[in-house]
């Protein structure tokens, strides 16, 4: 039985993000005294929950067969919108959330447009609306400022029905993705990373698919901004610069093919979470914080390994 689970857990590239976590969780539990007290796993699951949504969103992106590297830029577009809105104009808190998540849908459709309808290979098409979408947030915030709803963070920081609200928002993105998995979309959205040809031939209206692909990521990017901007309580135009790289980081780590068609987003939140507890093990271990890169690649250089390995093995197989 466990040998088949873990066989399961290979085939499906989550095999060592797992591993990679477990390990991980053992060194922050013996370096943090009291790491599995109700305090401490709740102040790290609202320190996550951002990163969590941004790795699931990319994810999402990566197995229809593109990139978005304009995701980083996304999030700190909205949470100056977020800090600079009135909320008395756009009806209190809730308009003030509304109109973010608009406009991080508008800021989807426009890649998945550039990409799906008009051609554009993604890694140029969203490099490049992730300068504009940086230039806008600049121009909204030249300075870090503003102000977010204070609701908007109470909520954050409140639990409800016993469990604290970011983990909730992280399970209903999951249970999400789950649903959306078990629908047909989900499955074309597979297959059209899996094959683009195969799946045209199969009658998948494969540019439709992708687009989609794009909304249903950025509705969670709106929810990492929404996240990181109920903790911070302002705007800055340089918030989100570093969410782009760690997505990516953790979609390798995660075991989803950049080819596409491969993998999963709960492999995604499993390199999230490595990601970020390697960021505690650091802090714990009295490491100075200029090395978190240089262990962050090092996590990455040894999931890439294991998939060539894994392959390997397949072909030999």
């Amino acid at each position: 039985m466990t040998g088949g689970l873990w066989t399961g857990l290979r085939r499906g590239g989550l095999a060592p993000a797992l591993a990679m976590l477990v390990v991980a969780v053992a060194l922050n539990a013996w370096l943090q005294p009291g790491f599995f007290g109700r305090a401490s796993l709740e102040s790290n699951i609202a320190t996550f929950a951002p990163t969590i949504l941004a790795c699931v969103a990319q994810a999402i992106v990566v197995l229809s067969g593109e990139l978005d590297l304009s995701l980083g830029a996304g999030v700190s577009l909205i949470n100056c919108v977020l800090a600079s809105l009135p909320t008395d104009a756009v009806g209190g808190p809730a308009g003030v959330a509304a109109v973010a998540l608009a406009l991080a849908l508008a800021l989807g459709a426009a890649n998945g447009l550039l990409v799906a309808y008009a051609g554009l290979p993604s890694l140029v098409a969203t490099f490049a609306t992730g300068a504009v979408w940086f230039g806008l947030a600049l121009a909204i915030m030249p300075q870090p400022g503003g102000e977010v709803a204070a609701a908007l963070g109470d909520l954050y920081g409140t639990d409800l029905a016993g469990l604290p609200v970011p983990l909730l928002i992280v399970a209903v993105a999951m249970l999400g993705w789950a649903l959306l998995g078990r629908h047909r979309l989900g499955r074309r959205l597979v297959a059209v990373g899996s094959s683009r040809a195969s799946a045209f031939q199969a009658g998948i209206p494969v540019r439709r698919v992708k687009l989609l692909a794009y909304l249903a990521a950025w509705a969670l990017v709106f929810l990492s901004a929404l996240s990181i901007s109920s903790q911070t309580l302002s705007g800055d135009a340089q918030l989100g610069q570093g969410y782009t790289l760690t997505s990516v980081a953790a979609v390798v780590i995660g075991g989803i093919s950049l080819a596409g068609g491969r993998g999963s987003p709960w492999g995604a939140l499993a390199g999230a979470l490595v990601l970020g507890i390697i960021a505690n093990i650091i802090y714990f271990a009295g490491i100075p914080s200029i090395w978190q890169e240089f262990f962050k690649g090092l996590v990455i250089v040894a999931a890439l390994a294991f998939m060539v390995l894994e392959q390997r093995q397949r072909r030999l197989a």
